[in-house]
C-alpha cells in the first residue's frame, strides 16, 4: 500500500515544477521574441530616421542657396524679384520644416524611448530625438514667421503696412517661445560620449539657434513695438539724432543734428530740424544726471546739448534730448532715434545720390563727403548748412518711397548690432520691450551680453576723429593664485591725419592742450561688477589713469594723444571675470569697422 502511494506520489509531485518550468521556458521565449521585434522595429525606425536625417541636411543646404540669392543686392536691381525669391524661400523653408517633423515623428516612439535607457546607445538615442523634436519646433515655426512675412514684404500698402507688421507678432512669439525650449532642453543633453556624426548634428543646431536666435527675438519685438511708434493707433512724434563720430563720445559722436518726424498709419513726414548749436548751454540739467553717467562729472552730459551721448546709457541720452526738444519747441517727442552717419549709406543705396547744399553725396562718399570735407573746407555756419541740407534731402527722398522699407529694414538691422542706430520710447510699456534688445543703447547690450567696453571721448575739439583707426581686444585668459582673472583690455589706436593737414580756425578751440593734428581722446574701459582696476600701459609703459564707476561699471581712463602716423597701444588691467557667457566687447562705434579680439573664457 505504501508502495502504490509511493508511486503515485512521483508524477504528483513533478507536475507543478514541470509546468513551472515550460511557463518560464514561454516567457522567456516571449521576452526574446519582443526584444528581438522591439530591436527590428528600432532598426527599421533607425534607418528611416537615419534616411530622414539626411533628407532635413539636403533640405537645410537648399534653403542656404535659396536665402543666399535674395540676398539685398539682387533686390536693389529687380524689386520684380522680391516675390519669386520669397517664395522660393517659403517653398524650401516648408520642405525642411516638413523633414523635420517626419524625422522627430520617428524617433517619439515609445520602443525609442525605452531603449533610451540601454547603456551606450541610449544617450545617442536620446540626443537624436531630442534634436530632432527641437528642430522641428523651430523650423515649423519659422517656416509660419516666413509665410506672413512674405506678404508683409509684398504688400502694397501705402506707408508702411503697419496691420501686416502687427500680424507678425503671433508667429514671432511663437518662434521665440520654440528657441527658449530648445535653448533649454538642447543643454540638458549630456554631451559626453556622443559619436561624431550626432555631436556633430547637435553643435550645427545649436550653432543655428545662436546665429539667429537674437535677430529673431529683435523682429519679435519690433513686430510689437513698430505699429503703435509708427502711428498706427494714434500720431506719434519721432525725434532723430544725427550723430557725428567726427566728434567722438562714449556713445558714438557729438549730437549735431536733431529732425523731427510725424507718424500716422506708418507714414512719415518732416516737420522741423535743428543744429546742435540752436540749444542753449544749461547751468542746470533739464533731467537728473546720475553720477555714474560718465567717466568724469564734469562731461557737461546734461549741460551741453552735443555731449548728451557722453553717457553710454541711451535711456538717459534720450530722455535728455527730448527735454531739450519740448524746452525749445513745446512739442514732447514720444520716442527717440539716434543714428549715425553711416546708417545713411544703405539709404543712399535705395535713393541714390542726393544733392545738399551744393554737394553731391552718394553711398560711397558719406564719409568723405560729412565728416572730412566739410571741416577742411568750410566754417562753422557753413558746416551746419550741410549737415542740415544733407539730412533733410536722404529723409525727404526715403520717406517717400515707403515700399523700400523692407529692404532697408534688413540693411539696417546689422548696424543696430554695431550701436550705430539706438531707440527710446517715452510710453514705459514700449521702452520695457526696447530695454531687451540691442536697440536700447551701450550700457543695455553690455547687460545682455555680461560684456565689457571701451568708450572713446574726444578731449581735442578738432573733428579729427574720423581719421582714426582702432581694433580692440580682451584677454581673460590668465588666472590669479587668487582664483579671479586677470583681464586685460586693448585699444590700439592709429591716426591716419593726412601730413600737414590745416583745418580752419574755428575747428580748433584749444581743448585739452593737443596740437592741432593730433587725435586727443580719453580712453576708458568698463569691467563687470565686481572687477577691479589695476593699472593702464600706454605702450607698455605705465601711465597717469584714473579711476571711476560708470553705469555701475568700474572703469579706468586715460588721456591718450595720436599723432598723425603713428599707432598708440592703451592696455587696461583689472582682476575679475570674463563674463558669464564667455568674453565679450563692446566699444563706441567708430567711422571705420574696428576688429575685435577675445581669448579666454575665465577662472572659475
Amino acid at each position: 500500500m505504501k508502495r502504490q502511494l509511493s508511486t503515485r506520489s512521483g508524477p504528483t509531485a513533478e507536475r507543478p515544477n514541470g509546468q513551472r518550468r515550460r511557463i518560464a521556458v514561454r516567457a522567456l521565449i516571449g521576452a526574446g521574441a519582443v526584444m528581438i521585434a522591439a530591436g527590428a522595429w528600432l532598426g527599421v525606425r533607425g534607418a528611416l530616421a537615419y534616411a530622414e536625417a539626411d533628407s532635413v541636411r539636403v533640405a537645410a543646404d537648399r534653403l542656404g542657396v535659396a536665402l543666399d540669392s535674395a540676398s539685398l543686392d539682387a533686390v536693389r536691381f529687380d524689386a520684380a524679384l522680391i516675390g519669386p525669391l520669397l517664395d522660393r524661400v517659403s517653398g524650401d523653408a516648408g520642405a525642411l520644416a516638413g523633414h523635420a517633423q517626419t524625422l522627430a515623428g520617428l524617433t517619439a516612439d515609445p520602443v525609442w524611448r525605452v531603449a533610451e535607457l540601454v547603456p551606450v546607445a541610449g544617450p545617442q538615442l536620446r540626443a537624436v530625438r531630442v534634436g530632432a523634436a527641437e528642430l522641428a519646433a523651430l523650423t515649423t515655426t519659422a517656416s509660419d514667421v516666413l509665410a506672413v512675412g512674405g506678404d508683409v514684404l509684398s504688400s502694397e500698402a501705402d506707408g508702411l503696412d503697419v496691420d501686416g507688421i502687427r500680424r507678425l507678432s503671433p508667429p514671432l512669439e511663437a518662434a521665440v517661445a520654440a528657441l527658449t525650449t530648445a535653448r533649454a532642453n538642447l543643454a540638458a543633453v549630456e554631451r559626453e560620449g556622443l559619436v561624431a556624426p550626432v555631436a556633430a548634428a547637435l553643435a550645427a543646431l545649436d550653432d543655428a539657434i545662436a546665429r539667429t536666435g537674437p535677430a529673431l527675438e529683435d523682429a519679435h519685438a519690433v513686430a510689437r513695438l513698430a505699429p503703435p511708434m509708427l502711428g498706427a493707433d494714434e500720431p506719434r512724434l519721432l525725434l532723430v539724432m544725427l550723430q557725428n563720430p567726427a566728434e567722438l563720445r562714449a556713445a558714438g559722436g557729438i549730437a549735431g543734428t536733431f529732425i523731427a518726424m510725424r507718424a500716422e498709419r506708418g507714414t512719415l513726414t518732416l516737420v522741423a530740424q535743428a543744429d546742435g548749436a540752436d540749444f542753449p548751454i544749461l547751468d542746470d540739467p533739464l533731467v537728473p544726471v546720475p553720477a555714474d553717467a560718465s567717466a568724469r562729472d564734469d562731461d557737461g552730459v546734461g549741460r551741453f546739448v552735443q555731449n548728451l551721448t557722453g553717457t553710454p546709457d541711451f535711456a538717459l541720452s534720450a530722455r535728455l534730448a527730448a527735454a531739450w526738444w519740448a524746452e525749445r519747441t513745446g512739442q514732447e517727442p514720444d520716442a527717440v532715434v539716434a543714428i549715425d552717419p553711416l546708417v545713411l549709406q544703405p539709404l543712399l543705396h535705395v535713393t541714390g545720390p542726393v544733392q545738399a547744399d551744393g554737394v553731391r553725396i552718394d553711398a560711397d562718399q558719406v564719409v568723405d563727403a560729412l565728416l572730412r570735407r566739410p571741416y577742411l573746407e568750410r566754417d562753422r555756419d557753413g558746416q551746419t548748412a550741410l549737415f542740415q541740407a544733407a539730412a533733410e534731402a536722404v529723409f525727404t527722398t526715403v520717406l517717400a518711397a515707403p515700399a523700400e522699407a523692407p529692404r532697408l529694414a534688413l540693411d539696417l538691422a546689422p548696424l543696430i548690432g554695431e550701436g550705430r542706430i539706438a531707440l527710446w520710447s517715452a510710453r514705459p510699456d514700449e521702452q520695457a520691450v526696447i530695454a531687451g534688445t540691442a536697440s536700447a543703447g551701450m550700457a543695455a547690450r553690455m547687460a545682455q551680453q555680461d560684456a565689457h567696453a571701451v568708450l572713446l571721448d574726444d578731449l581735442a575739439g578738432g573733428k579729427l576723429d574720423a581719421y582714426l583707426d582702432a581694433s580692440f581686444a580682451l584677454d581673460g585668459s590668465t588666472c590669479r593664485p587668487d582664483g579671479r582673472a586677470e583681464i586685460v583690455v586693448t585699444a590700439t589706436l592709429t591716426s591716419t591725419v593726412p601730413p600737414g593737414v590745416e583745418l580752419p580756425w574755428t575747428e580748433f578751440p584749444g581743448l585739452g592742450g593737443f596740437a592741432s593734428d593730433q587725435i586727443g581722446l580719453r580712453v576708458s574701459a568698463l569691467a563687470l561688477p565686481g572687477a577691479v582696476a589695476e593699472g593702464v600701459r600706454i605702450d607698455g609703459v605705465p601711465a597717469a589713469w584714473s579711476a571711476a564707476t560708470v553705469v555701475g561699471r568700474p572703469t579706468a581712463s586715460a588721456r591718450v594723444a595720436v599723432d598723425p602716423g603713428a599707432t598708440v597701444v592703451v592696455e587696461f588691467r583689472f582682476a575679475g571675470d570674463a563674463g558669464a557667457h564667455g568674453p565679450a566687447l563692446v566699444h563706441t562705434p567708430l567711422v571705420g569697422d574696428a576688429s575685435v579680439a577675445l581669448t579666454g573664457g575665465g577662472c572659475r
